[in-house]
């Protein structure tokens, strides 16, 4: 064989080598896999976090949406700047009020307070930088104030200073597999179960 020959068979082996190693990593989730851990650590660090110094935490998804040019599944890490005991009344007022536009000055007014209270910032921690998904992973998010699960759009999960958190289920998928973390609102402990659980409602 000459010098061409022989690279070209080298190059046709190492894209079908590459080829079986994603097919292989789809099969077994491999990726999704990864997500599930790294969320369990955000979970847990944004519990502690917020119980040790007095700050309200949240987990910020941005799920694709159609309405929307954004077309990955990104999570953050954010938590207030001040230390403050926000109610988790006020983060669900909020969060239904941002798809309401205000019809009165009070309602402005009221708005503006619980947006001052919940004001975020991005965690600075190197284990809960801004993560972006592979493509192949997608998450749905039910927390217990929710009527049913995000597959779209902005979720959040609260860590308050009180030392609890929300009820919730984060479903992480891969092709045909697909792991549930059920979150504990009393204690912020996660467990994981290697299918799609429905929420509780």
């Amino acid at each position: 064989m000459t010098l061409i020959e022989l690279l070209v068979s080298m190059a046709i082996i190492a894209v079908i080598l590459g080829l079986t190693v994603v097919g292989i990593g789809a099969l077994t989730g491999t990726q999704a896999k990864a997500v599930t851990n790294e969320l369990v650590g955000a979970i847990r660090t944004l519990y502690d976090t917020s119980a040790l110094t007095g700050r309200t935490c949240r987990l910020a998804f941005s799920l694709p949406d159609d309405n929307n040019t954004a077309s990955e599944t990104r999570y953050q890490t954010e938590c207030s700047e001040k230390a403050t005991a926000i109610r988790r009344e006020s983060t669900q007022q909020l969060e239904l009020k941002q798809s309401i536009a205000p019809q009165t000055e009070t309602e402005k007014e009221e708005r503006q307070k619980i947006e001052a209270l919940l004001l975020h910032t991005n965690f600075s921690e190197q284990e809960t930088k801004p993560r972006t998904l592979p493509s192949a992973v997608t998450l749905s998010v039910w927390t217990e104030h929710q009527l049913k699960a995000k597959n779209e759009g902005q979720a959040y999960l609260y860590f308050f200073p009180q030392g609890f958190t929300e009820n919730a289920q984060i479903v992480v998928r891969q092709s045909d597999n697909a792991w549930t973390l059920v979150v504990s609102g009393l204690t912020g402990k996660v467990q994981i179960i290697p299918e799609a659980l429905e929420p509780p409602i």
